[in-house]
């Protein structure tokens, strides 16, 4: 049984254990009454905390599915832009300003070609730099 915890919660519930009897010889000294109230505050604290640290490991409770992507952005000017946005799948390019806004589906779909910045450049630089004469 206790081969397949693992060895911290081996060692919690050795700690525990030890703990308990060490407690038991000062409960026996206490009236019965006392001591059943010490055991359930005792056992109410170890349920929080089990609860707690069960809660924590468990994540979020759901994530919302991204349904919308801004994949690039780019300034014409001081106030109007143009961006490449994704939503559900569908890429559109939209052109915008401080009175206005466009919206152009892009021929690009899921499968097709990425846009040049998604792609990584492999071209190196030169050993030596430009400019002087060796």
């Amino acid at each position: 049984m206790f081969t397949s915890l693992s060895l911290r919660n081996r060692l919690l519930m050795a700690t525990g254990l030890v703990l308990g009897l060490a407690m038991m010889g000062w409960l026996g000294r206490m009236p019965a009454a006392q001591a059943s109230r010490w055991g359930l505050w005792a056992l109410a604290l170890v349920g929080v905390g089990i609860g707690w640290v069960c809660r924590r490991s468990l994540g979020p409770r759901f994530v919302l599915p991204e349904r919308l992507r801004i994949i690039s952005r780019a300034g014409l000017s001081q106030r109007c832009g143009l961006a490449l946005v994704e939503v559900e799948g569908k890429r559109f390019l939209v052109a915008f300003g401080d009175s206005f806004a466009e919206l152009h589906e892009t021929p690009l779909g899921e499968g097709g070609p990425r846009p040049a910045r998604d792609r990584v450049s492999r071209r190196r630089a030169s050993a030596s730099p430009k400019g002087l004469l060796q």
